[in-house]
Order: structure tokens, then C-alpha cells, then sequence
């Protein structure tokens, strides 16, 4: 499973007014990736104080709403046609 993002702790030091590079060095994920949840977030509309008490899956929810969504990997079982058998 991949990891994931750490959008809370960017989040909070960006409000913290460091840059993109600090936050990408203090946290170990990529500027892009520091780029990407600060443009999600600014597009969101919504401020810190809304999504503060949010729980990391809500917030994570909020800037990849398709990632790690449960896929199944197999077509489910047909039983009428396997009891035909």
C-alpha cells in the first residue's frame, strides 16, 4: 500500500508561513508534493480553522478523494451459475 501524503503537517507549518522548500526538508516529501497540497487547498476555498478538527482521513479525503478508494481486484462470484455446475 502506498503512503500517505502528509497533508495535515503541511498544512500546518505552510500556516506557519515556512516555504515550500522548508516544509519539503522538515517533512522529507518532495516541494511538488508541498505544491500540490498547497494549490488543492487554496482551490478548496475553505480555511484552517474549517478543516483543523477534521481526522487525517476526512482531510486526506478532501485533497484525493480517489486515492485508496477500495477497487476489487476479482468480478464478483455469479453463485446461480456455479450451482448450475
Amino acid at each position: 500500500m502506498f503512503k500517505k501524503t502528509k497533508v495535515r503537517s503541511i498544512l500546518e507549518l505552510l500556516g506557519k508561513n515556512l516555504s515550500a522548500r522548508e516544509v519539503s526538508k522538515v517533512l522529507g516529501v518532495s516541494r511538488n508534493t508541498v505544491a500540490e497540497v498547497q494549490a488543492l487547498f487554496l482551490q478548496s476555498g475553505r480555511s484552517w480553522d474549517d478543516i483543523s478538527e477534521w481526522d487525517d482521513d476526512r482531510l486526506y479525503g478532501l485533497f484525493y478523494p480517489d486515492k485508496f478508494k477500495y477497487k476489487p481486484r476479482y468480478a464478483p462470484v455469479d453463485y446461480s451459475y456455479v450451482h448450475k455446475e
